[in-house]
């Protein structure tokens, strides 16, 4: 037997537990309590969320194995093993990784998405359609999935700037550099309003992309993993590498106490820099990078939150609405 063979009888014992959990986790759990609440008509929807709360788990299980040692082998800097500063950053992580927020988002605005499909088809929009670009190339599964990955990351890395640009966007976004302790953790640390307004983009223009409902789910799991990576608490040098992919240096940089917030030279402006969410090329196109192995605080200037999920929630809200009515 050989390796391809191995592979891929590894490869189908691992997709046959996948599906035999996940239609476990259906019957024996989903469904009847789908049935006790007279929530029958969304059986399929659900069916298909779990995708979301299995790959959340593994996603869990890779941070606390993987990279949580990794962060005990070669930190950054010394950090207490587990301080209250992480521990909202723990809840979030919970939140957003497995399924519930995207189960929420997608039960409140599927049914604009879905009439929006219908006006983009009566006006025969033409999608990117990735996979006619070059047939027998762009077909290949992997080849659009990575070209959808570059395209929607240009979308993040604009997205990302604009949260720097406008005061009130900026208010919001805070909340996610306030984080002093940066780990693995620390990628989700939002606000639920910015969280948002990011997911309906990002969910837009793989809608105007052309990106299938598989391909979506991998292209954000896979996207969470690795901005988990880069927040985490770890002095990485890639070497070249570094040019290929946002390291967790390059986007410490970017919640650089001065300097990932601020305009370089002139406090307090909005300005910042290493805004790439998966690659540093947008950042490098758009002479916002800055590569350097220097281990700087992270936090934002002058600003503390509480330790309290819902308060920081608050706090931040209640900043951005009076950014608004002062402007």
């Amino acid at each position: 037997m050989n390796l391809s063979s191995i592979l891929a009888d590894v490869s189908d014992a691992i997709s046959n537990t996948y599906a035999g959990i996940q239609e476990r986790l259906f019957s024996g759990v989903v469904q009847p309590l789908l049935y006790q609440l007279d929530l029958t008509g969304w059986s399929e929807d659900v069916f298909d969320g779990i995708d979301w709360f299995l790959f959340g788990c593994i996603q869990i299980a890779l941070i606390v194995l993987l990279l949580r040692t990794w962060e005990r082998l070669n930190p950054a800097e010394p950090q207490e093993k587990f301080s209250n500063a992480s521990k909202a950053d723990v809840a979030y992580s919970l939140f957003h990784r497995l399924g519930i927020f995207h189960g929420l988002f997608f039960i409140v605005i599927s049914g604009f998405f879905f009439q929006l499909d219908s006006v983009l088809h009566d006006f025969r929009f033409a999608r990117l359609n990735v996979e006619s670009w070059w047939p027998g190339v762009t077909s290949i599964p992997i080849i659009s999935f990575c070209i959808y990955m570059i395209l929607l990351d240009l979308v993040e890395y604009l997205y990302h700037r604009a949260t720097h640009a406008f005061n009130w966007w900026w208010q919001l976004h805070a909340l996610h550099h306030s984080q002093t302790v940066m780990t693995a953790w620390s990628d989700n640390r939002n606000h639920i309003v910015d969280d948002i307004l990011r997911a309906a983009i990002f969910a837009l223009f793989a809608l105007l992309f052309g990106v299938s409902p598989g391909q979506f789910i991998f292209l954000v799991v896979i996207s969470q993993f690795i901005q988990s990576w880069q927040h985490a608490n770890l002095n990485i040098d890639l070497g070249i590498g570094k040019y290929l992919l946002v390291s967790p240096l390059f986007h410490r940089m970017h919640h650089a106490v001065g300097y990932g917030h601020e305009a370089i030279g002139k406090p307090e402006v909005l300005g910042g820099c290493n805004f790439g969410v998966l690659f540093p090329w947008w950042d490098m196109f758009f002479k916002t990078a800055v590569f350097s192995k220097a281990v700087y605080p992270t936090g934002v200037r002058d600003l503390k939150l509480s330790h309290n999920i819902l308060t920081q929630q608050w706090q931040t809200l209640r900043s951005s609405a009076r950014a608004i009515f002062k402007s």
